[in-house]
């Protein structure tokens, strides 16, 4: 370690005396910023003593070298904003949250529609909709009470009495439906919250 490292190390150890500070400005002035002003003054220093050897010991030094840079004067003038090119925008972040927040969104729209239409089916019937056993047209085979209710199951065969069931009546395909439909929303939500 070099003279100065130890004097800075003894320093902060507090084995240098006052005088021992008060003499080597620049121990002085780290003094000051790492015990602070009421230190100095408490071992017998003062500011203006530090400040001026602080200042006579850098004005020994020969040139303009104390670590000022310099910068040199140019001719050429300075660009104005509209001479700038363009700034690129590359934000690939925001790219990737767009496309995850359109695809979150396209998840729970499709969970809601979903349980909308099923419950739609269940409370109200596709028959309503669709031509299924109502009383206005009944089909062979179907009972007296009309039969508006569609069978998941049967979808591809709506003209079969087979196809329609009692409206209110919950099967098993429509409780799986739901189910579908909430972990659809579920996966929405957080894809969207990630």
């Amino acid at each position: 370690m070099s003279d100065g490292g130890n004097r800075l190390k003894e320093l902060l150890d507090g084995k240098l005396s006052a005088q021992e500070i008060a003499d080597d400005p620049v121990l002085a002035s780290l003094a000051e910023r790492i015990y602070g002003s009421d230190f100095l003054e408490h071992v017998g220093i003062t500011r203006g003593e530090t400040k001026r050897a602080l200042v006579e010991q850098f004005s020994e030094i020969e040139g303009d070298d104390l670590l000022i840079d310099v910068i040199p004067i140019s001719d050429a003038p300075l660009p104005m904003p509209d001479d700038m090119p363009p700034n690129p925008s590359y934000d690939l972040e925001s790219d990737e949250n767009s496309e995850r927040s359109l695809i979150s969104k396209l998840y729970i729209l499709s969970g809601i529609l979903g349980i909308i239409s099923i419950l739609t089916n269940i409370f109200y019937g596709f028959g309503n909709f669709l031509t299924g056993c109502t009383t206005e047209a009944m089909h062979k085979g179907c009972s007296s009470t009309p039969r508006l209710k569609l069978n998941w199951m049967d979808f591809f065969r709506i003209d079969d009495q087979l196809a329609w069931s009692e409206v209110g009546s919950i099967g098993k395909t429509d409780i799986v439906l739901v189910v579908m439909c909430l972990t659809l929303i579920i996966i929405g939500l957080r894809r969207r919250r990630d």
